[in-house]
């Protein structure tokens, strides 16, 4: 089944050299388990966004980059059915052992319908994405997500840079691709997609690389 699954995936439209180059390292990290834990802030973002979403009466979340459904706790336990998007099959089968759904695709080719999801969720994922294709990708998330939907967006930047590092807190030594931005062109090129509410950028250690979150809205 698995090598059926990966040969859908690979004729995938879209599916072009750096995704896969993202998926075999991330096929890696899960075949070996070492999918990092998340830090204190980022458990604090996700629990806030599902506070938020209770409160907006979202009944859905899509979470965009899943890897093995590292996020799925707090909207689970807030009764929010959670939904993830991550190209390794790898990833999948982990978040099914944790009864969780990920689907294994491109985020250029979404398998849902538009409007699917009550709320868009995505971290440390966009940052994979070339210039050349941001837009692209951002206008499939936003299709799948109701008019109005809320959205929290995480990626790493701070500055204008295209690296190819085979850095990693997992310890795999393998190449990823990496274009970083300066937050104000993070800002825009969200704003070009959504109504972004607010946004914060901190440093995470021991990296010199920034983290920024947008929380925003899909335009009505």
């Amino acid at each position: 089944m698995a090598s059926t699954q990966r040969g859908k995936l690979s004729s995938v439209p879209g599916v072009d050299p750096i995704e896969q180059q993202l998926r075999a390292y991330y096929e890696a990290e899960a075949a070996a388990a070492l999918r990092p834990a998340h830090g204190a802030r980022r458990e604090a973002i996700c629990q806030a966004f599902a506070t938020r979403l209770v409160d907006e009466g979202c009944r859905s979340v899509l979470d965009l980059g899943a890897g093995p459904a590292s996020d799925h706790a707090p909207f689970v336990a807030a009764a929010i059915a959670y939904t993830g998007v991550d190209l390794a099959i790898g990833n999948a089968a982990l978040a099914a052992d944790l009864g969780q759904t990920v689907v294994p695709a491109s985020l250029f080719h979404l398998p849902f319908a538009s409007a699917s999801f009550a709320a868009g969720w995505s971290m440390s994922t966009l940052q994979h994405v070339p210039d050349d294709r941001i837009d692209a990708a951002l206008v499939e998330f936003v299709r799948v997500l109701e008019p109005g939907a809320p959205v929290t967006v995480g990626l790493w930047g701070g500055r204008d840079e295209t690296v190819e590092s085979t850095w990693s807190t997992s310890g795999l030594a393998l190449r990823r691709h990496f274009t970083l931005r300066a937050h104000d062109r993070i800002r825009a090129i969200l704003h070009r997609h959504l109504d972004v509410e607010t946004d914060e950028t901190f440093r995470v250690e021991p990296s010199d690389w920034e983290y920024f979150v947008a929380t925003a809205r899909v335009p009505a």
